[in-house]
């Protein structure tokens, strides 16, 4: 039951990603299905929730299938524009693989082998994952609600602080539900998808402004990320939520470069769900429109931006409003007004800073990304060469430390606040840096010369 469950997820995401582009890799298509379909069957939870219809395996499945033979009925009235897409399926065209790209994948799979060994076979140990997020899940899967749940509504669970929990937004703990569901014994599968689907889709979004050695490199450097590589194992919200909101970021920058349309709406659909994740998304979402409104405004067209807009919002909003309607809602803990307070402010920068200089948390990316933007300093004036790629990285990441500078810390104190959420938080800029890293032009000449150096093409003359 488990495994038919996992790969009817796969096939609705899959249906969901044709519908809306066919111009995705074979990669990219791979890494995206998983994370589009759970995705898409957790929204169909909640629904089923503020239905009164009881979550079972049964329940979510049946709407599941019903919802992937709608979406294969539309790509079936539309199979004359499938058809160059499918045939495209059979091509397989001969890539300009090194010795070197071979010693590099090797270590790839060499690691993410070893980590899917670790993330099958160890418990969940994190505290907010055993009181909170994987706690949820296992509590959905056998008392099939969400509104009603005795861990939100007992008053003997108060002492351990599950109140903050019923406010995040819920596709981790709905995830691990559904696999519940479904009789897995952990909630570790889905936290093996996750992790194996963000290595195909980073290399797929790479490989699209990179050399195949270079994709390669740049996505082993990424997922060697220490403590992302770590936290990756255990049943929380932060890598999947760093899956969401880097490669949502990514396919907009893929958009913008190659005016390819139905790339703005696959990056829609992971912001979306990038939200529907953490609330924090929100930081990434602003990011994102930043940009659209900036390019609105010099084509001076709008009805794509609100579009944007909405999608992204969207889920937000209908996870608030279910709060409210069920009256789960917490004290407000965001400071609207704005304000100064040098000694929050100095924390903050002096918190942060330790993070960047620590290479124990996040290797050697806050060495080599700003040594590379110095560098593609001339290209950036001139070209504006991953301009829009820079710019979505600095905003997303000033919204989100604004945001943190706007709580009121009643429950906590700042430091720590940074030393663990923010520290978390930061896996999410890990791709969205790597990539940078590979598609600024310097990196991309140097190891087109590389490549040719190495590659040995079987062309000898014949005496």
């Amino acid at each position: 039951m488990l495994i038919t469950g996992l790969i009817l997820s796969i096939l609705l995401g899959l249906a969901i990603l044709l519908n809306i582009s066919q111009q995705l890799s074979r990669t990219e298509l791979l890494g995206l299905s998983f994370p589009a379909g759970i995705g898409a069957q957790t929204i169909i939870m909640v629904c089923l929730d503020f239905a009164g219809i009881r979550l079972t395996a049964t329940t979510v499945v049946a709407v599941s299938v019903l919802l992937l033979a709608g979406l294969c009925l539309r790509l079936y009235l539309r199979r004359k524009t499938l058809r160059e897409w499918r045939a495209s399926l059979f091509v397989v065209k001969s890539p300009k693989i090194t010795w070197l790209w071979l010693v590099i994948m090797l270590a790839l799979t060499t690691v993410s082998v070893m980590n899917m060994a670790k993330i099958m076979y160890y418990p969940t140990f994190d505290r907010d994952s055993v009181v909170g997020f994987n706690l949820t899940g296992i509590a959905v899967a056998h008392e099939g609600t969400i509104k009603g749940l005795s861990l939100y509504n007992d008053v003997n669970y108060e002492p351990h602080d599950l109140d903050l929990y019923k406010t995040y937004t819920p596709l981790s703990q709905l995830g691990y539900a559904y696999v519940y569901m479904l009789g897995a014994e952990t909630s570790k599968s889905f936290n093996a998808l996750i992790f194996i689907s963000m290595l195909f889709a980073f290399y797929g979004v790479t490989r699209r402004f990179t050399t195949h050695t270079l994709a390669a490199l740049t996505t082993f450097m990424m997922i060697i990320t220490p403590e992302m590589l770590g936290f990756s194992s255990l049943s929380g919200t932060n890598f999947t939520h760093a899956v969401y909101a880097s490669l949502g970021l990514l396919f907009f920058a893929a958009w913008y470069y190659g005016k390819n349309a139905s790339l703005l709406w696959i990056s829609a659909l992971l912001l979306m769900l990038n939200v529907w994740t953490r609330n924090e998304g929100l930081a990434f979402i602003g990011a994102a429109c930043c940009l659209l409104c900036r390019h609105s405004l010099r084509i001076k067209q709008y009805k794509t931006l609100i579009l944007f807009t909405f999608l992204c919002l969207l889920p937000f909003v209908f996870w608030n409003v279910f709060l409210k309607i069920n009256h789960m809602e917490i004290k407000q803990l965001i400071i609207f007004k704005p304000y100064w307070d040098a000694a929050k402010a100095g924390i903050l920068w002096r918190e942060m800073w330790a993070l960047f200089t620590s290479p124990a948390y996040y290797g050697v990316i806050f060495i080599v990304f700003p040594l590379i933007a110095v560098s593609n300093l001339r290209h950036i004036i001139r070209h504006g060469d991953q301009l829009v790629t820079l710019l979505l990285i600095l905003l997303a990441w000033i919204f989100y430390t604004v945001l943190v500078y706007q709580i009121d810390y009643i429950w906590d104190t700042l430091e720590n606040v940074m030393r663990y959420s923010y520290k978390r938080f930061l896996f999410s800029f890990m791709p969205l840096l790597w990539f940078y890293v590979a598609a600024g032009k310097n990196i991309r000449i140097i190891f087109e010369k590389i490549d040719d150096f190495v590659f040995q093409p079987n062309t000898k003359s014949k005496k």
